[in-house]
């Protein structure tokens, strides 16, 4: 009994760890199962997460597409008014990548050509400044030599003066030489030596004055002060002929500057031609929207005479409809309950139509609002361009204006360079042209180039407005047009599809016509209520067998309706049960040789529609064929 007892205790020891571990693996399991649930929500986190980043992907792409789009459009606008302001019509034969070359050949050339002008008003301004400097520095050798002059006219005024001192006193010695011999030959000896001692004194102090006046003209003039004074007006004179040069420097330089000035305006005239001839342009594009809104009346017109056919026709249908329907109501599972729900579906159909029908004619009435609204658009941009014409017309007055001042400012400069070419005065060419004269030319030229690149720049911002305000004259003119013709499409679809509902009515009526004839013929209950089985989906039947639908199937496409053939099947038959209500509703388990003929008549229906498929058609003439060979065999 010990023995069984250890050993049910060690079994119950051994179940109780393997409990535990089996609840361990469990729990292990469980965590496990947690984990991936976890791991599972994270990862549809991150799903949802990398949806949305796919989606802000997808817009940022659309984004870039669309400023891509826009980036082209406006390079494309560039490259149109490059075409048209640089005159580049004869090369378009030669090929884009050439026209391209040389059009950016043409962009260096004209940034070296700035840079240069800069660095030409640049040398200018220097030039200006050393030539201000040299002219303070020549008036001041000017004075210098001036008074050097002056100290040179006094000493020569002097030495004349003493030399004509001296001489007069050297005559005047001879001459009392001459009066003392003959007095000394004609005196006594003793007057003579009282005479020629008088004679001595007055001569030895004579000549102590002429001395010190002699030294006094030798202190006063000075050899080195001549020398340096003749040093400086070499100079002063070789300066003179250094501006002479500048000035001829500075002629040529405005001769070049005016040649660009003329060229620059030349250009200006052949960009203000451009102007007239895109304002030509804008002319007979306006023109053409004019004709363009005339055609689209005429054709919103014609809409809206159709629409108003189509209502008409609409109105009738419903009328005859509201006729038809204020008739006694047909018995149920006959071929008037029938006809009755066929005219309720072609009532639906009719009031899609009108339905259709007012939504193209709302759509006509907003087209017509907008063709008003780029009506007065067109009209705003032909004021606009009457502005830009007076403006071109002014642009044009002032280029001539600027034209005429430009020649005068050339005679002026001719007649300076004339007349700083004549001999001047003893100082080899002294400049008549006076700071005044040349500040007046200075300011003149200046004054041209401001004119011009203000008139540059005012007709470049109203082409480019021109350019924006026609850009989106043509894109709500393109939306315009895309919603006539799409409007003029619904009104075409509505119409024709009015015009197929009419003519599914008429093949209905005369089927029905048909089928009641056959009526006649064949057993009413197994045809008729067949094809109301399944012709409408509000339809309930119980299951039919699967002989009967075989044979009335084949019966109701082959057009053979035998009464032997609905006898013989009839015993397979079960009974038909109806709703109390007008529209029966079908069974869902439906056999497949009713399937068959759902698809034949949803085929016929849809035969009706504009635009239908047929795949139904497809299916049923395949099931069909199968059919009818099951049948013979």
């Amino acid at each position: 009994m010990t023995n069984d007892f250890h050993v049910s205790l060690q079994n119950v020891f051994e179940k109780e760890t393997q409990l535990i571990l089996a609840q361990k693996e469990l729990n292990k399991i469980k965590r496990q199962m947690d984990i991936a649930e976890a791991t599972k929500a994270k990862a549809l986190c991150e799903l949802e997460n990398a949806k949305e980043i796919l989606q802000n992907l997808t817009t940022k792409l659309t984004n870039v597409r669309q400023s891509k789009q826009s980036a082209m459009q406006a390079a494309e606008i560039v490259k149109t008014q490059s075409r048209r302001f640089e005159k580049t019509l004869s090369l378009k034969a030669v090929g884009y990548e050439s026209w391209k070359q040389e059009l950016d050949h043409a962009r260096k050339e004209y940034n070296t050509t700035i840079t240069q002008l800069d660095s030409s008003k640049q040398e200018l301004t220097k030039i200006r400044q050393d030539f201000d400097a040299v002219l303070e520095a020549k008036l001041a050798a000017l004075q210098a030599a001036g008074e050097a002059q002056r100290s040179a006219k006094l000493n020569s005024e002097r030495i004349t003066e003493l030399s004509n001192e001296i001489a007069t006193m050297k005559a005047s010695i001879e001459q009392l030489k001459l009066a003392s011999e003959q007095q000394s030959q004609e005196e006594l000896p003793q007057d003579m030596e009282q005479n020629k001692a008088q004679l001595v004194s007055y001569y030895q102090a004579a000549k102590e004055e002429a001395h010190k006046n002699l030294e006094s003209l030798r202190s006063e003039y000075n050899p080195e002060l001549v020398q340096s004074l003749d040093a400086k007006l070499a100079k002063t004179i070789a300066d003179i002929e250094a501006l002479q040069d500048q000035i001829k420097k500075l002629h040529s330089s405005k001769m070049d500057s005016m040649k660009l000035l003329t060229s620059e305006l030349k250009e200006a005239t052949e960009t203000l031609e451009d102007v007239a001839g895109e304002k030509n342009s804008l002319k007979k594009l306006v023109f053409s929207l004019r004709t363009e809104l005339k055609q689209v009346k005429e054709e919103q017109d014609a809409v809206k005479e159709k629409e108003h056919t189509a209502e008409a026709l609409c109105s009738n249908l419903t009328g005859e409809l509201q006729g038809s329907e204020g008739e006694a109501k047909p018995k149920l599972g006959t071929v008037e309950d029938l006809e009755a729900n066929i005219l309720y579906v072609q009532s639906v159909k009719i009031q899609k139509l009108q339905l259709e029908t007012e939504g193209a004619r709302r759509e006509a009435e907003e087209m017509k609002r907008k063709a008003q609204e780029l009506k007065r658009e067109a009209e705003k941009s032909r004021a606009l361009a009457e502005d830009a014409e007076e403006k071109l017309q002014l642009v044009m007055v002032e280029a001539k204006e600027a034209k005429a001042a430009e020649q005068r400012a050339v005679k002026e400069i001719k007649i300076l360079s004339e007349v700083g070419s004549l001999p001047y005065s003893k100082f080899n060419g002294t400049i008549m042209m006076s700071n005044e004269e040349f500040e007046a030319l200075r300011e003149k030229v200046k004054k041209c180039e401001d004119l011009v690149e203000k008139k540059e720049a005012i007709v470049m911002a109203e082409l480019q407005e021109i350019y924006a305000r026609k850009n989106e004259v043509d894109r709500k003119v393109e939306t315009s047009l895309k919603a006539i013709e799409e409007t003029k499409a619904a009104a075409e679809t509505a119409l024709w599809s009015a015009e197929m509902a009419d003519s599914a009515k008429v093949t209905i009526e005369s089927e029905l016509r048909r089928w009641r004839q056959q009526q006649q013929k064949v057993a009413p209950d197994a045809s008729s209520q067949v094809l109301l089985a399944y012709m409408l989906p509000s339809t309930e039947i119980t299951i039919i067998g699967k002989n009967i639908l075989h044979h009335g199937i084949i019966s109701i496409v082959g057009g053979m309706h035998s009464r032997s053939l609905v006898q013989r099947n009839e015993d397979n038959t079960k009974k038909l049960t109806f709703n109390s209500s007008s529209r029966p509703q079908p069974v869902a388990s439906q056999p497949a040789n009713a399937e068959c003929l759902n698809i034949m008549l949803r085929c016929f229906v849809k035969c009706a529609k504009p635009n239908a498929h047929c795949k139904d058609r497809q299916t049923l003439e395949g099931r069909q064929n199968k059919k009818t060979k099951n049948f013979k065999k």
